[in-house]
């Protein structure tokens, strides 16, 4: 009785059933992923005192050659991060049914992709540092969750959440360009089937 108890329960187990992680929209793993990429590379930041940067005072963050080290290094940690883990995580979540692409905006392969990805992640290193500088800290609305800034300076929250944003403004234009430029190309093949049709009759 017993063993027919255990078979029943063994029977009911399915090991290809779709597991929790699997049931999580892929743009939302995306999103996250690019939270925590953004997030840990301003904290990278923290370490770079031998050069002398100090991220939490105003009297610093307006140095021209302050600025320049700032937005240079936010824009290759982001660049590192965002071209050797979000994209690989999305090319491999990549399928006919399941297009990651159009919630990345670096999707080409090899070393061009680095580069792409330093002068895109340098535009959102000028971006973001605009943002939390002359808007966020001087009305102290920089996150502040460990009271450790004030409400200023450079803080790993603040940096994800303003990457979010301006990334997917970013995408969205992308993917409206590339729908345009798809249906432009859709028209002119079907144009160019019925030309050829006209002249074969």
């Amino acid at each position: 009785m017993k063993s027919k108890k255990v078979k029943d329960e063994n029977m009911d187990f399915n090991p290809y059933e779709m597991d929790k992680l699997a049931k999580v929209p892929s743009w939302l793993k995306i999103l996250l992923l690019k939270y925590w990429a953004a997030a840990a590379a301003s904290f990278l930041l923290f370490g770079i005192s031998f050069l002398g940067l100090n991220i939490f005072k105003e009297s610093e963050v307006d140095n021209i050659e302050t600025t320049v080290k700032l937005v240079i290094l936010i824009g290759l940690f982001l660049a590192v991060f965002m071209n050797y883990g979000v994209r690989l995580v999305v090319r491999l979540m990549y399928n006919r049914r399941n297009n990651t692409y159009r919630y990345n905006m670096v999707n080409i392969k090899g070393l061009k992709s680095f580069f792409v990805s330093i002068v895109y992640n340098m535009l959102m290193a000028l971006i973001i540092y605009y943002v939390i500088v002359y808007i966020l800290s001087p009305n102290g609305l920089v996150f502040d969750p460990f009271g450790t800034t004030g409400g200023i300076g450079i803080e790993p929250f603040t940096v994800g959440l303003i990457y979010l944003f301006f990334d997917a403004i970013f995408l969205v234009i992308k993917n409206l360009i590339l729908m345009a430029f798809q249906r432009y190309k859709y028209k002119k093949q079907v144009t160019t089937d019925i030309k050829i049709q006209v002249v074969g009759e």
